[in-house]
């Protein structure tokens, strides 16, 4: 997805921020922080299609910045995200993206304007996988993990997962993990180039797919600021199957079409 400069580069997903603390409960039988970590990046075997609405939250200091979207995706190449209500100024509601191995989509209906990129070659979906499978194992090099116990999101049970950057970990951006795809948010005050203290960060992966369903950040950017961003599905299912026609995409008439 295309950076626009604003509070946070839009490639917004979904966010509500905590109020308060929330009473967590251990299950009988913990499971494995590394594979949790894993489920982040690499899904369950079951999982075929999910969809739902997300939103978007990021707080810096008095100013907030809301987003709401509805998604549908098949791991790990097929994904359609429409825009429902959104606070950024660059972004309006019935934006779409659409991707899928071939092709990906931006289309604005009030600017009439959409643009495409094609990659070289197609994206292979196992191939995707063991991409993704690799960036775990070497990213899980990097945090301190920590298992929270369950908790119910989105009508979902959860488990918790708290990552703790190691001293020597370096964040260039804030890559987050809710919607399947790792999108790096910029602030508009801080430079891509300068490194982010990540001071909290908190997942909710589902307990039957292995999916990430919330995610919480807590940051610091070179000048002391601090900041908020919360990731969340609303609502979610877990489908046996979407129609491939839902990750295709054809533009309108009289749209301004450009290639990216």
């Amino acid at each position: 997805m295309t950076a626009r400069r604003t509070l946070v580069a839009v490639a917004v997903f979904a966010v509500v921020v905590l109020g308060g603390c929330v009473a967590v409960s251990p299950p009988a039988d913990d499971p494995d922080p590394e594979t949790l970590f894993e489920a982040g990046f690499v899904h369950g075997d079951d999982l075929e299609a999910v969809s739902g609405e997300v939103t978007t939250e990021v707080i810096d200091g008095d100013r907030t910045i809301s987003e709401t979207v509805r998604v549908v995706e098949r791991p790990y190449v097929d994904y359609r995200e429409t825009v429902l209500e959104t606070d950024d100024p660059y972004r309006q509601a019935g934006d779409v993206y659409v991707s899928n191995a071939s092709v990906s989509w931006w289309y604005s209906p009030d600017s009439q304007w959409a643009t495409y990129y094609e990659p070289d070659d197609s994206y292979e979906n196992e191939a995707v996988r063991s991409d993704r499978a690799d960036r775990a194992a070497e990213l899980r090099e990097w945090y301190d993990l920590d298992y929270q116990g369950t908790e119910t999101i989105a009508d979902r049970e959860t488990y918790v997962l708290e990552v703790e950057a190691r001293d020597e970990a370096v964040e260039e951006g804030l890559s987050v993990l809710v919607g399947d795809t790792e999108f790096v948010y910029a602030l508009e005050t801080v430079d891509r180039e300068d490194d982010l203290d990540v001071l909290e960060r908190i997942v909710w992966i589902d307990a039957e797919y292995e999916y990430p369903i919330k995610e919480r950040l807590v940051y610091e950017g070179p000048d002391g600021d601090r900041y908020e961003m919360t990731e969340r599905f609303e609502s979610v299912s877990f489908e046996e199957d979407v129609d491939d026609e839902t990750f295709a995409f054809e533009p309108p008439e009289n749209v301004t079409v450009e290639s990216s």
